[in-house]
């Protein structure tokens, strides 16, 4: 029942019975001779009192009360008449005795005022009611017009009130349907950076993210870039910004669309570094999907989404999104009685291609899209209480991403792309192993320099198992430990299997004539590339600091040879992102009020192979979420 209608029904059952019960006695003595004209003395009777008080402060004039008295006496007399009846029926059909304690008839004494008039039936022999009343004195249930008044006035305000709230005031004016599916979130985000460099970091160490990025390099100019490896960056600023719209279009779907800021349309971040002369800033569409629920345990998702894999930032950057459909099954029992069992899955495209490969040839190539598939088991063991812990095996199959040599190709000379420029990547960061995929050739047919690609010498079939052990360790936080090892079961370190032409162009060792695939093996340079990682990360506090106070703190180690995983697509701050990594990350969140979130990290990392590159990352963040 409604807090508003059962306070209500109380003062409607609370207040004749407080005032009627108060009178009795006074009308008792009324009954004895009390004159029709109220003395002006104080009285026992409480409505008498009432009419008092309102005559005396103005609210009613002299005649009004004596009106109310006598309109109060002539609803009494009917009420009685109406009781005795009552009385009268039920007497001939009940037991002696039957009114005895009977709930009505002791809800009657409660609600009886005396009056003096025509005497009323006596209650049944043992019945639980008041004391009988004098002699010629009646009991008559009243209550008074401007109390009555007062109640509904106050019943009309409550329940509009209530009607104006949950939207049911007018039909015409209540909220649609489609509003009440929708939900609305978003977050805004602050950073500053410092990234500072070693030393001791060697100076040649090529920019291959430019190289890949921009396309084809000039090697007959031998501008090559290099990366700043010993200058500090200090106080870069940037801001992210996330705007999203979840729509329950039913029970059973759901659409998403998220916009959400960036430099560039790059898939590993979404942040835009403030200054660059007051440009504005771009936008762009971080997420389109449709999820769909087949059954209580099964949803299939299609469109841009969210990571739909249980990963952390060394496969996976938190911030990327995937193109394409995932489905998910959970299995609907609980094995052993304290373990569940999800099974998810999908197929994403990476890059459909050139559909018109080559341009200027009249023989077009057959298309070779890029495609992750890949699938995941997910057991969550309940151990008692909030604690737990999740175990996950995932399988990353990528087609189609490792580079081609090409076919002789005289650039110059008629040719204007080479037969595998397909296969160079779309997009890297950092570590991943390369190699130039172009046999550029001149008119006579011989090898020369021009305008080359870089491809992936590796193919990526990652394995990643991972377990999360959360332990409570007060009522709100808890304590959360992760380990997680990750292989690419494709990787190989016969990188010139292609011939020395196609010899990688980084993850070389020290010594040797700094060819990895020189013909003279004694002379050969050490490839120490590798196609392992791992990581450890501890934490400690809230699991998502939201309020004032609420804080977490957290430490970890991470290890990633050079081919472990595609490095296009993992964290873009360890090591100023990709692979060929190791190091700690130090930090902690802090609540500062509602939906507002204070971090600090520090990551601290040296290059695994290769020349000397030892970068620390300082970061702090100022986080608003709704």
């Amino acid at each position: 029942m409604s807090p508003i209608w059962t306070r209500k029904a109380a003062l409607l059952l609370c207040t004749p019975a407080a005032l009627l019960l108060g009178v009795a006695p006074a009308h008792a003595q009324a009954g004895a001779g009390t004159p029709a004209r109220v003395a002006e003395a104080p009285s026992t009777n409480a409505m008498v009192n009432l009419v008092r008080l309102l005559v005396a402060q103005g609210t009613i004039s002299r005649t009004n009360g004596d009106a109310l008295i006598a309109q109060a006496t002539q609803e009494a007399d009917l009420a009685l008449a109406a009781q005795a009846d009552a009385h009268r029926a039920f007497a001939l059909v009940a037991p002696q005795g039957s009114l005895t304690g009977t709930p009505a008839a002791s809800g009657a004494a409660l609600a009886m005022i005396d009056r003096p008039g025509s005497s009323a039936p006596a209650p049944a022999e043992g019945s639980a009611t008041l004391p009988p009343p004098a002699a010629g004195t009646i009991r008559v249930p009243y209550v008074p017009q401007v109390v009555r008044d007062q109640i509904r006035d106050d019943l009309r305000a409550d329940i509009m009130h209530q009607a104006r709230v949950e939207g049911w005031a007018s039909p015409g004016m209540s909220v649609p349907e489609w509003v009440k599916g929708l939900h609305i979130h978003g977050d805004l985000r602050l950073r500053s950076q410092s990234d500072v460099y070693s030393r001791f970091n060697a100076t040649d160490v090529p920019n291959f993210q430019a190289i890949v990025n921009s396309g084809p390099l000039d090697l007959l100019s031998g501008a090559i870039p290099f990366e700043n490896a010993v200058e500090n960056k200090y106080n870069l600023l940037g801001v992210r910004v996330r705007l999203g719209f979840d729509f329950g279009v039913s029970s059973s779907t759901k659409i998403g669309v998220e916009l959400a800021s960036g430099n560039n349309n790059a898939p590993t971040s979404t942040s835009a570094t403030l200054g660059n002369g007051f440009y504005k800033r771009n936008v762009y569409l971080n997420k389109a999907y449709i999820e769909q629920r087949l059954t209580s345990n099964a949803v299939i998702t299609a469109g841009r989404m969210d990571n739909p894999f249980l990963s952390t930032d060394a496969l996976f950057n938190t911030e990327l999104k995937f193109d394409g459909i995932a489905a998910q099954v959970s299995f609907p029992h609980r094995v052993f009685g304290y373990a569940d069992f999800t099974l998810r899955g999908g197929a994403f495209p990476l890059d459909f291609g050139d559909q018109n490969f080559p341009d200027t040839a009249t023989l077009k190539q057959q298309n070779h899209q890029k495609w992750l598939f890949a699938g995941q088991i997910l057991g969550e063991v309940h151990l008692g209480g909030e604690a737990n812990l999740k175990l996950a095996a995932g399988y990353y199959f990528y087609r189609n991403t490792q580079g081609r040599p090409s076919a002789p190709c005289a650039l110059g000379f008629g040719d204007t792309q080479c037969s595998t420029d397909w296969s160079a990547p779309f997009y890297v960061q950092s570590g991943n192993t390369l190699f130039q995929i172009r046999d550029i050739v001149n008119s006579a047919g011989q090898s020369v320099d021009g305008n080359q690609l870089l491809g992936l010498a590796e193919k990526f079939h990652v394995l990643n198992a991972m377990a999360v052990l959360k332990v409570p360790v007060s009522d709100k936080t808890q304590f959360t430990l992760l380990g997680e090892y990750l292989r690419n079961l494709a990787f190989t370190r016969n990188v010139c299997g292609h011939g020395e032409a196609y010899e990688p162009v980084n993850n070389g060792g020290a010594g040797g004539s700094g060819n990895i695939c020189d013909p003279v093996a004694a002379k050969r340079t050490p490839f120490v590339g590798g196609g392992q990682g791992f990581q450890v990360l501890a934490s400690i506090g809230y699991p998502a600091p939201r309020q004032w106070g609420e804080w977490r703190a957290f430490l970890g180690y991470k290890y990633l040879q050079s081919d472990v995983v595609l490095d296009a697509f993992n964290d873009d701050s360890f090591h100023l992102g990709g692979t060929n990594a190791k190091g700690f990350t130090l930090g902690g969140s802090l609540g500062l009020s509602q939906g507002v979130t204070g971090t600090a990290r520090w990551i601290s990392t040296n290059q695994v192979s290769g020349v000397p590159l030892a970068i620390d990352v300082f970061q702090f963040d100022l986080n608003v979420a709704f």
